[in-house]
């Protein structure tokens, strides 16, 4: 039991997780737009910041804050990937389909093959310092489970680590934040010029 700063209280007839009612500065907005991939990113990023802050400077809950903050971190990662899978895919054979699996190192390695496709740099210093991380990141949690359950489906134990240095681990994660965003934002370029090009011919299509 954590719940040592809250009231004891008990769930009572009405209640609701999801309540669209209230004041406005308690309301949180899922507007239809913002449910694509990068912004579920985002949303992963920014959750996994304020608690690694959250958990830098409370001793006493810090190492239960420890596996949402890990989960959120990978998750965050193989969602951008996803995201850059999806707008490359995009930009050159017009699909907006990205792989479905969970595997960080096989995402991250498609996205480099295809990334360099467009002429940029996959293999300068912060790629090649990425490839450890992501190689570090896979071979504690290849399938994002073991920040969820702390044994697999046939009772073995997942978690490899014992220790965890927060700041470290945030200073990181804003590292290779940096990068991916500014990826993505590279491929929303390129998909913008996409777009504009097939408007172009559609449009030069449907006026012969």
């Amino acid at each position: 039991m954590i719940l040592n700063d809250e009231e004891i209280r008990y769930p009572k007839k009405g209640d609701k997780f999801f309540d669209n009612k209230g004041k406005h500065e308690e309301i949180a907005w899922l507007h239809k737009t913002f449910q694509e991939l990068g912004s579920y990113a985002d949303g992963y990023q920014i959750g996994a910041i304020k608690l690694l802050d959250t958990a830098i400077l409370d001793s006493k809950n810090r190492d239960y804050l420890i596996y949402p903050i890990v989960f959120l971190i990978r998750h965050y990662l193989e969602l951008r990937l996803k995201e850059l899978l999806q707008g490359l895919n995009y930009c050159s054979i017009q699909t907006k389909e990205f792989s479905q699996h969970h595997r960080i190192l096989e995402l991250w390695t498609e996205f480099k093959k295809g990334y360099s496709a467009f002429g940029e740099q996959t293999n300068d210093e912060s790629f090649k310092a990425i490839d450890s991380l992501i190689k570090e990141l896979s071979n504690i949690d290849p399938i994002s489970m073991a920040f969820r359950y702390p044994s697999d489906k046939n009772g073995n134990k997942i978690q490899k680590l014992d220790y965890v240095n927060l700041v470290t681990l945030k200073e990181t994660f804003i590292r290779i934040c940096f990068v991916f965003d500014g990826a993505a934002m590279q491929i929303a370029h390129y998909v913008e010029i996409t777009e504009e090009m097939m408007s172009d011919a559609y449009g030069e299509y449907l006026y012969q």
